[in-house]
């Protein structure tokens, strides 16, 4: 095996072809005779993906211990979600679809839908890792998908990986409110769910650093590379677009209204609230951090009054609304 240096390109393709392609061609093969699932264990080739597009080492503890080290005690942690080979199933009469078929085995219908749900798990068990959950210099969001999820026949794969700086606020009181909010009042107290691509997920302001297209023929077409400086910051939608969002509601939009224009917007409706203040984005050309870090304040803030009490001071530094 040839050797291969971390932060290049060619290592990122070389470790898609060896980890990924081949292994899932077999997987898939095996899946053909046995009928088992395709799916491959995919939380570690994510963790090695990141180490070769950012150059940075794993600390060589599988799922204990810091997944990147980032020199002078820094480190960070990485996340998978990978949404290819789950179960579909056909619209018309049912049935479980492989991701494997192009249609339907009991009706030969193809019209199949492609499920998309799974997402990044961000496990807090206990106050002690609550009061870490900041430490990473970075985390790190990795997420293989379907490039076109309409197109059974279309077997090409996004490969993509964001980074997030945890002291961003849409990251850090979202993890707030989740500890001392959501799981204080679960039965089950399950993991954090992240959504790729969805509202609170934009809200951390994640930068894209990597993003290849793997064509189902094995070909890798390299789009965004950190040595190609053409990584970027995920901008929010028109915001319009979040009229449906539960993340955000007609208090919140309204809240965030008066905080960018010093003026009370009156009892508009969350669509009404989120044209108006769509305008105000263009008409200002506001920056889409700060964008972010004001509509994190409105979501949350409200949220975490009652329980800021109980935030550790390591998650309070440096934001002297929490205090």
């Amino acid at each position: 095996m040839p050797v291969y240096t971390l932060g290049t390109l060619e290592a990122s393709e070389a470790l898609l072809r060896d980890l990924y392609i081949d292994l899932r061609a077999k997987v898939n093969a095996w899946s053909q005779i046995t009928c088992q699932t395709p799916q491959a264990r995919m939380g570690y080739v994510g963790q090695h993906l990141v180490s070769v597009v950012t150059g940075f080492p794993g600390g060589k503890s599988g799922a204990r211990g810091h997944d990147l080290e980032m020199g002078e005690g820094a480190y960070g942690e990485i996340k998978t979600c990978y949404r290819v080979d789950q179960l579909g199933a056909c619209r018309d009469c049912g049935g479980v679809v492989s991701s494997l078929e192009t249609q339907c085995a009991r009706c030969a219908s193809r019209n199949i839908d492609r499920k998309d749900d799974s997402k990044w798990l961000i496990t807090l068990r206990n106050d002690g890792e609550f009061a870490q959950v900041l430490e990473p210099l970075r985390y790190y969001f990795v997420l293989f998908e379907f490039a076109d999820l309409t197109d059974p026949a279309n077997n090409d794969i996004l490969a993509s990986i964001w980074q997030v700086n945890p002291r961003n606020k849409g990251f850090a009181y979202c993890m707030a409110d989740y500890y001392l909010n959501i799981r204080a009042k679960s039965a089950s107290k399950a993991p954090f769910n992240m959504w790729p691509h969805e509202l609170k997920f934009l809200l951390t302001r994640p930068e894209l650093i990597y993003r290849s297209l793997i064509r189902g023929d094995g070909r890798i077409e390299t789009l965004v590379f950190p040595t190609l400086g053409n990584g970027y910051a995920e901008s929010l939608r028109p915001l319009e677009t979040y009229a449906r969002a539960t993340t955000l509601t007609p208090q919140a939009v309204r809240l965030a209204l008066a905080r960018l224009t010093g003026r009370d917007p009156g009892a508009l409706s969350k669509r009404a609230g989120l044209a108006r203040l769509e305008e105000e984005r263009q008409g200002r050309l506001l920056d889409n951090g700060l964008l972010c870090d004001l509509l994190a304040e409105a979501v949350y803030l409200p949220l975490l009054e009652p329980v800021k009490a109980h935030i550790p001071p390591q998650i309070r530094k440096g934001y002297p609304e929490l205090q």
